[in-house]
């Protein structure tokens, strides 16, 4: 029963999204996680801050623009200043706000994943993931091979699902759904899988609410690093945000206190 409940909401949450996602293809998002994706906005930006003479304050600045120069993309640059960011803040969320979701990792594929596709196609795109992934187990719950060939199975039907949603995707007027790359639709199914896997080795709610919270953490971490000035603060200023970030993660380990979400879980206590 829960199961249905579940692809209920998920079908209702896709359908929601898809006139917005209609409009949303009209203004198609830069895609950073390509090398190249506005790569003449980058190099205009670096252009536009004078760097002069070497000293270790600004040894990173000249380097950045040094590798440039010789080839290197900007957006790899800036993404690689941005990731332990995302890590810093998936760190917080556990240590200080008590959210648990799939480790560190996945929350942190997920946002870059997000930052690929764009928020909304993202989430559409994810809901329909995971509604395969659902209604497959449910599929091949009868099928009596091993875990493994099963789990093969289940790829194997979330695959199809996708490949007829991007083969539909011009015809019903999703044309963004059509240019997303294999990069964020992996990282997608590999939230599935996991989603499956702890939904096995758990129960359904527990596996879903930590489904949930990784979403909701990793959306947040794309909003965080899809900023423009975020951005522009880690390329134009990488010395502080390189040493800001070791800081805060710091700052972050040195934290004994209660989890936000236990002090409102406990909040009654506390009062007294």
């Amino acid at each position: 029963m829960k199961k249905i409940i579940l692809g209920l909401a998920l079908s209702l949450f896709l359908l929601s999204g898809l006139p917005a996602l209609a409009v949303a293809t009209r203004s198609a998002e830069v895609d950073l996680t390509v090398p190249y994706e506005a790569k003449d906005r980058l190099v205009s930006m670096l252009k536009s801050q004078k760097v002069s003479g070497w000293w270790v304050g600004n040894s990173l600045k000249l380097s950045i623009r040094r590798a440039v120069t010789d080839g290197v993309s900007p957006n790899t640059l800036m993404l690689l200043f941005l990731f332990p960011l995302v890590a810093g803040l998936v760190a917080f969320s556990r240590q200080v706000v008590g959210v648990s979701g799939f480790g560190m990792i996945i929350p942190a594929l997920l946002s870059m994943a997000f930052l690929s596709t764009g928020g909304l196609v993202g989430l559409v795109l994810l809901t329909f993931i995971l509604l395969a992934a659902v209604l497959g187990r449910v599929a091949i719950k009868k099928i009596k091979v091993p875990y493994l060939p099963k789990l093969a199975i289940l790829i194997w039907l979330i695959s199809m699902a996708v490949l007829g949603l991007l083969i539909m995707s011009p015809m019903i007027g999703l044309e963004r759904l059509s240019s997303v790359g294999i990069f964020p639709i992996m990282i997608f199914v590999l939230l599935a899988e996991t989603f499956i896997e702890a939904q096995i080795t758990r129960n359904f709610s527990t596996s879903f609410g930590m489904t949930l919270e990784t979403v909701v953490l990793a959306f947040v971490a794309y909003w965080v690093i899809g900023s423009p000035a975020i951005q522009t603060g880690v390329l134009l200023q990488p010395e502080i945000s390189v040493i800001g970030i070791l800081i805060l993660d710091l700052l972050i380990g040195k934290y004994k206190g209660l989890r936000l979400s236990e002090i409102w879980r406990f909040r009654k206590i506390l009062k007294k």
